[in-house]
């Protein structure tokens, strides 16, 4: 993951690359309010309604925030504490 980091940053992406490293995968889907949180050999964390609509807004407030993040960075730092579910 290349991008110019800034010390806020420097978290976020730190616990998106664990995430990916993992083979954790999120799909959010705005228009129907549902995210998923996928890894290979896990049983898919599936949201929806609220508890979406919620993650969503984080997701697009830390993009807002900080400009240089990525759509799928502030997801996968977001889905990071969900993945605590399957140990």
């Amino acid at each position: 993951m290349k991008l110019k980091h800034t010390q806020a940053t420097k978290y976020i992406v730190a616990a998106a690359q664990r995430c990916m490293d993992s083979g954790v995968t999120v799909d959010c889907d705005s228009a129907y309010s549902t995210v998923a949180i996928d890894a290979p050999g896990e049983e898919t964390i599936f949201m929806q309604g609220d508890e979406a609509v919620t993650f969503i807004a984080e997701r697009d407030a830390l993009t807002s925030k900080y400009r240089s993040l990525p759509d799928y960075v502030a997801e996968l730092a977001l889905a990071e504490p969900y993945t605590d579910l399957w140990a």
